[in-house]
């Protein structure tokens, strides 16, 4: 997940929370919480038991743009990515984002959705298996000309070679390196707003040393924000940005379960604590022993929402998942947006969060939680101004197999 992900977090409606007065309407809060009827799901697929995201994902679609090949489909008109029945989307691909849910007539604060998903967590039966097994379905932004990128890296390779020739090396390399500088500055962003998807699926083993599975496919498809973007688009030569096709391969790595806490993995995770202020005090040593240090306090609300996103879509316990819950409703931060709907047309409870952005401007982190089931539908990445996500990530299956082709 990125640095700064949840950083500089401002309390809106939980400033008006005492605790004194959340205790008092506490039973009659998560009472509504359970009894407010849920929109009805659109062309909801078989789902299966709690999903899992990595936080890597988020790194990636944030921190890098989307590289070019060929092999593009592109769509025939535009469309928001994700939308049901236009062009670009599929199967998996139904709303645009939490947005397109019509939200409940009452709107519950966002301590009270994460307290009635803590009291749903604690009901929840451990499972247990030889793999843990997650899908995804991903959608994200390009926003570099990366067929672009490549042509001006090269000439600037050429004109190092050609320095070097003639004079010194150390000289040649030290423009060359300030050269690459300005152009990763300067990368040749895309005119146009444009999205393409895939879906992710991976086995990991409990078992040290046996094989881990992992399985991308992309439809190869574009989707345009909007009818200009798309115009700009094909004005432009429509150059190829995404590759149609499936890339599987197996390995037998210890991979983490999140990336600020290389000390927990899928042997260890269902041992964190189940009390909550003993998870509490738990999260506190990880993000000091964490890597880079962790001695300013004042950003660990920044750590706990990266871990708790990352946690949630592991197999931890369901007591620790209830006390993780109950750790996050003590936290500031959140705006409860009331009922939307996923990329799938599962209903849950919208919250999101805003940081800083880059360029000065504001990013708006969203997560679609089910406080019924406690599971994590969907999170998203908004740009400031934007009107669709960044970055999406639905979370459509995950659970405990025996087999490493096995699906829950």
């Amino acid at each position: 997940m990125t640095e700064r992900m949840f950083a500089q977090l401002k309390p809106e409606r939980l400033d008006e929370l005492t605790e004194v007065a959340h205790r008092r309407r506490r039973t009659d809060d998560l009472a509504r919480a359970f009894r407010t009827p849920a929109a009805p799901p659109r062309r909801v697929p078989s789902l299966g038991r709690r999903p899992w995201f990595l936080g890597g994902v988020l790194a990636a679609g944030l921190a890098a743009a989307v590289i070019v090949v060929p092999g593009v489909t592109p769509d025939s008109g535009p469309a928001v990515p994700g939308t049901g029945g236009q062009p670009g989307g599929n199967s998996h691909d139904i709303a645009a984002a939490p947005t397109t849910g019509a939200p409940t007539t009452e709107v519950l604060d966002a301590r009270t959705v994460l307290l009635a998903a803590a009291e749903s967590a604690s009901r929840v039966e451990a499972g247990t298996g030889h793999y843990w097994y997650t899908r995804d379905r991903t959608f994200s932004r390009h926003v570099v000309d990366d067929d672009a990128y490549a042509t001006r890296l090269k000439a600037l390779v050429a004109e190092r070679d050609k320095r070097a020739a003639s004079g010194s090396r150390q000289a040649a390399d030290r423009w060359f390196e300030e050269k690459v500088t300005e152009l990763k500055k300067n990368p040749a962003p895309l005119p146009y707003v444009v999205f393409s998807g895939s879906t992710d699926e991976t086995w990991r083993a409990r078992r040290k040393g046996d094989a881990n599975r992992n399985v991308s496919r992309s439809d190869g498809r574009l989707t345009f924000g909007s009818p200009e973007d798309e115009r700009k688009w094909r004005a432009s030569g429509a150059p190829r940005l995404a590759k149609g096709g499936e890339r599987s391969y197996e390995d037998r790595l210890d991979r983490v379960l999140s990336i600020d806490n290389p000390g927990i993995t899928i042997r260890n995770v269902d041992r964190l604590p189940t009390d909550e202020k003993v998870l509490e005090r738990r999260l506190h040593e990880l993000y000091r022993a964490r890597p880079g240090g962790g001695a300013n306090e004042e950003d660990f609300s920044v750590y706990l929402w990266q871990t708790a996103v990352d946690l949630l879509n592991a197999p931890i316990t369901p007591g620790t998942r209830a006390a993780l819950f109950r750790v996050l409703a003590g936290e500031r931060g959140l705006t409860a947006l009331g009922d939307r709907a996923d990329a799938l047309g599962r209903t849950g409870a919208a919250l999101a969060a805003k940081g800083p952005g880059d360029d000065g401007g504001s990013i708006e982190y969203r997560i679609i939680i089910d406080p019924d089931s406690a599971r994590l539908l969907q999170y998203e990445v908004v740009g400031d101004g934007e009107s669709a996500p960044n970055l999406r990530v639905t979370l459509e299956e995950a659970g405990w197999v025996d087999d490493l082709r096995e699906r829950p």
